[in-house]
């Protein structure tokens, strides 16, 4: 059903289609859906650095994984959902771009994204400065920030796995989160005993 939702909410306009793959059903068929009824739409999969898919899809080799801590995508194997013919480029995408992308998004327009969200449009916004002819970019946010505050959110946590922290966004320390948690739980609790 992305396919379509794409297709009509662009009224047909959309030029290129920006997602990660894990599985590969989403750019494969949502792309696959694009391309029949235009074929000329772009399929570009962002790709965390590290991933075997950049690899592949520019060497036609499997090559050896590293370490990425983009969760829900990229893969260290080629899955069976996953179609390459249906791929026009892979955009790489680094750690540090993606959570940077999610803080900007954060502070910029309100959304708390997760980081294979931050991974999608900073790939769809590197493309837009790539193209010199007039496009439309659709890219999807499929994971919520939420998730993530003890990591992509938390500097602690960033510093610790060798990331800059974004300076310029107030995200969450250790003990900061920790007082969030007490907060919600006191006013779950709190809650609770009104309603009896």
């Amino acid at each position: 059903s992305l396919g379509p939702e794409i297709w009509n909410a662009t009224n047909g306009g959309i030029t290129h289609f920006v997602a990660a793959g894990s599985t590969g059903g989403t750019i494969s068929g949502t792309g696959r859906y694009l391309k029949e009824m235009n074929p000329r739409v772009n399929c570009v999969l962002a790709d965390p650095v590290g991933s075997i898919f950049t690899n592949y899809f520019r060497k036609g080799e499997i090559g050896t994984p590293d370490k990425f801590l983009v969760e829900g995508v990229g893969k260290g194997s080629i899955p069976g959902a996953m179609n390459f013919d249906l791929i026009d480029d892979v955009l790489p995408v680094t750690d540090q771009e993606a959570f940077n992308m999610c803080h900007r998004l954060a502070r910029e327009e309100g959304i708390c994204a997760g980081g294979s969200s931050g991974l999608n449009v900073h790939a769809a916004l590197q493309l837009a400065t790539e193209l010199s002819e007039p496009a439309i970019i659709v890219t999807v946010m499929p994971d919520l920030g939420v998730k993530y505050l003890s990591k992509v959110y938390n500097s602690e946590w960033l510093v610790e796995n060798g990331f800059d922290a974004p300076a310029e966004v107030d995200i969450l320390t250790e003990a900061s989160l920790r007082t969030a948690e007490a907060e919600a739980e006191a006013d779950a609790n709190d809650s609770g005993a009104e309603s009896l």
